[in-house]
């Protein structure tokens, strides 16, 4: 298609003097304020009104704030060779006049999805954007169509001769133009004709001349270095007197200091239309912003589908070493709350293998006592443990049992025998897997107590006959090179006996607002280059490397809780898990949002809580069953997409479309939304038979807690009532059918930003 003849752009419009055109130009406003005279008729433009201008209507526009729109302009010359019956017709499309939403609803859809073509500007977009530009004229067709009896019809039949004059006037503007040759050219006399002029466009014929040579003069005196003198005579001018008077009346003041206040680079302009031109990137975004507001999203991507094919048949030996599960529920005695008891009783079915004590301070502890029932409430925690069947991990923090003990840790060795001896006596430890206690020492002045503690406590359960696993926590201070990085592993070489294991904690820091591509690539893999400058700094201090506990972590986060609960992270927190597999024994997650222990001035306000409170599920309650299913052999793992295969014919396929992104833009959901990422997976080499097709949806709209919970009317959640609708309403999507596929089956996603789809393939 030529797109001289048919022209589609997003615009900031500020003033443009009254012209026509031979053919139709159509204005939807995004955002702003616009003002438009048609034929004589003013019309006040609020966002998302849409207004139609016939071929050969006059028309001009004015605005005194910024404003975006999209225009689109169909010249004469293409209605004649695709569809002439439509210059032969008058259309009344003028949202402000008239309420009916349906077919406003179409005529904008067809708009906005033809500049979303438009801009994409891939392979087969012209034919794509030609498609809908006919659906376009078809909407008018059927729904907008005047006839010659309507108030519009008659209206425009008054103003038809004038259009022509207007016409004549912007193409020949540069030439003699005169009041008596013109009026000829509508058989009137000059005075009739300067009085009809004047009543319907409101300026006289000379003034409206004289406005239009300078429009287009005023370009060219800044665009350009051409005399003064050559830009009067090449705008119609008959000198530079005439010219200059004309000019100081309209911008007060001369065409010489205009240009030294205001002359810019060489450029084209033709009218006060301002394309934007910043960043395509933008554009998308406004565009999709207002698409999303008035649900035109759906069936439109803002990339191409891709298509990728894989064999089924491929015999696989992969096994993915996936990393275990642990949950953080603070302290070690908050397991005999009733609503953490019930939580974790859910969390089963996740299969998790740890629950993680981040506060040991034992104060309930009776000292020298190790009956069971002079500790009852441990014997308590232990038997909870027990039922659960998760290992207890244990953390120490040296640095805080020093500030409560005075600097001494005497007191707190004590209370560790004591609990000692009960594990020692409770006949429920003797069929548990060995606990893991791992020795913290956050602050670095507290340095030279690590290694004492540590070979105290290995001692003492020596002594006591427990076979506990000891292991330290890497501080995030002794996790970036320097004075504290060389001074801690140091002291991991006084250790009486190696550390079984490390800890360490991983949140890494937003993306500035101007991204990069470098930058972004960090962020994507800043676990694994984590992981891997630790097991740098054990081999360049000739130390044994442990197995790899990521307990503390989080995703990009924001800085206050509204960044941190919309931004939206399911694909974020897959990506994470699936690229540690190999890498780390175990990874981290809280029992809740609003069960948090806050240690050492970290606020992560719960963001990768599988509860909200009591049993309503969070986003990443379901990416974790989602990551259950990546079991049996890998067959392909690849461009955000899992695929593994189970048993003799059922396929587990996860889909997802992770974006690295500061969460400060996630605060506007519309915003966020643009990234629509479609693809298409063609599973080759299945048995032929009938197969059963499950697929579950884990976006914004389906399990994001904050959509449906201001969709509930931001509900009080001491409301037993609203807990109850909470618990079951917050769940994926899920889409089931069968299928009879001879040899080929091709699964279609639509992922939203940071989405996910889970599918089920499995032959009946």
């Amino acid at each position: 298609m030529n797109r001289t003849s048919v022209g589609i752009t997003l615009n900031s419009i500020k003033n443009i003097l009254p012209h026509t055109h031979s053919g139709l130009e159509c204005v939807l406003l995004l955002k702003g304020k616009l003002q438009v005279e048609i034929n004589g008729d003013i019309y006040h433009m609020s966002p998302d009104d849409i207004v139609l201008i016939n071929c050969r209507d006059i028309h001009s526009y004015s605005a005194q704030y910024d404003n975006l729109a999209i225009m689109l302009l169909i010249e004469e010359d293409f209605l004649k060779n695709e569809c002439e019956e439509v210059l032969n017709c008058t259309f009344q499309c003028n949202s402000i006049l008239q309420l009916d939403s349906d077919n406003f609803y179409e005529i904008k859809r067809h708009l906005t999805r033809m500049l979303l073509v438009h801009m994409k500007k891939e392979e087969g977009s012209d034919l794509e954007f030609r498609a809908l530009l006919f659906r376009f004229l078809v909407t008018l067709m059927q729904r907008f169509k005047a006839t010659n009896n309507s108030p519009h019809g008659k209206q425009r039949q008054n103003t038809a001769s004038l259009s022509h004059v207007v016409d004549y006037i912007q193409r020949n503007y540069a030439s003699t133009i005169s009041l008596a040759d013109t009026a000829k050219q509508m058989y009137l006399s000059p005075q009739y004709f300067s009085k009809y002029f004047k009543s319907k466009m409101g300026t006289s014929f000379l003034q409206y001349l004289n406005q239009v040579r300078l429009e287009h003069a005023v370009v060219s005196l800044l665009g350009t270095n051409q005399p003064i003198i050559k830009v009067a005579m090449d705008h119609g001018f008959a000198n530079a007197k005439a010219f200059s008077a004309a000019f100081q009346k309209q911008y007060g003041k001369s065409p010489g200091e205009y240009r030294k206040l205001y002359a810019r680079p060489k450029e084209k302009k033709t009218s006060s239309l301002e394309e934007i031109t910043s960043d395509i990137q933008d554009n998308l975004l406004e565009l999709v912003k207002y698409m999303k507001r008035h649900d035109m999203h759906h069936d439109t991507a803002l990339y191409s589908p891709d298509a990728i094919k894989l064999d089924m048949c491929q015999a696989s030996h992969i096994q993915l070493k996936k990393p275990k599960k642990m949950i953080h529920i603070g302290r070690m005695t908050d397991i005999l709350q009733s609503e953490i008891m019930d939580q974790l009783r859910e969390i089963q079915r996740l299969s998790f293998d740890f629950i993680y004590f981040e506060s040991f301070d034992l104060d309930e502890i009776k000292i020298k006592d190790d009956t069971f029932y002079s500790n009852y409430i441990y014997n308590q925690c232990i038997h909870q443990i027990e039922e659960l069947k998760l290992i207890p991990y244990v953390q120490i923090d040296v640095s805080r049992q020093l500030e409560r003990c005075q600097g001494k840790l005497n007191g707190y060795m004590e209370r560790l025998t004591s609990f000692a001896g009960i594990l020692r006596s409770n006949t429920s430890c003797q069929t548990m897997e060995p606990w893991r206690f791992e020795i913290a020492c956050k602050d670095r002045s507290h340095l030279n107590s690590l290694a004492d503690f540590y070979n105290s406590l290995w001692n003492l359960f020596k002594q006591e006959g427990l076979k506990v696993q000891l292991g330290i926590l890497i501080p995030d201070w002794a996790l970036m090179p320097g004075e504290g990085h060389e001074a801690f592993y140091e002291t991991l070489k006084d250790l009486i006996s190696p550390a079984c294991f490390a800890g360490f904690h991983g949140f890494p820091h937003p993306i500035p607002e101007q991204d990069d591509s470098r930058t972004k690539q960090q962020l994507e893999d800043f676990y694994v280059c984590r992981v891997e400058a630790i097991e740098a700094s054990f081999n360049a201090h000739k130390l044994p490397i442990p197995s790899l506990y990521m307990t503390r972590w989080n995703t990009l986060a924001g800085t206050g809780v509204a960044e941190s609960g919309t931004f939206f992270r399911s694909a974020l927190i897959f990506d994470t898990m699936m690229k540690l597999c190999g890498k780390v024994e175990a990874i981290g997650f809280l029992i809740s949002t609003y069960h948090i222990q806050e240690f050492e001035g970290i606020h992560d306000f719960g963001i990768l809580g599988l509860f909200l409170l009591k049993k309503v599920k969070r986003p990443v309650y379901f990416v974790l069953e989602t990551f259950n299913y990546v079991n049996g052999g890998l067959i392909f793992y690849d461009n955000n997409i899992v695929v593994t295969k189970e048993g003799e014919e059922e396929f587990h396929i996860v889909i997802y479309s992770p974006y690295y992104m500061n969460p400060l833009y996630s605060v506007d959901l519309y915003l966020i939304e643009h990234e629509i990422h479609q693809i298409t997976l063609i599973l080759q080499g299945l048995i032929p038979g009938n197969y059963r097709i499950k697929r579950f949806i884990f976006d914004q709209g389906s399990a994001g807690i904050f959509n449906r919970w201001s969709g509930a009317g931001l509900p009080d959640l001491n409301d037993p009532d609203v807990v109850d609708y909470l618990e079951r309403v917050i769940q994926p999507d899920f889409y089931f059918l069968e299928q009879k596929v001879d040899g080929e089956c091709s699964l279609h996603a639509s992922l939203t930003f940071n989405g996910l789809v889970l599918y089920v393939v499995k032959k009946q």
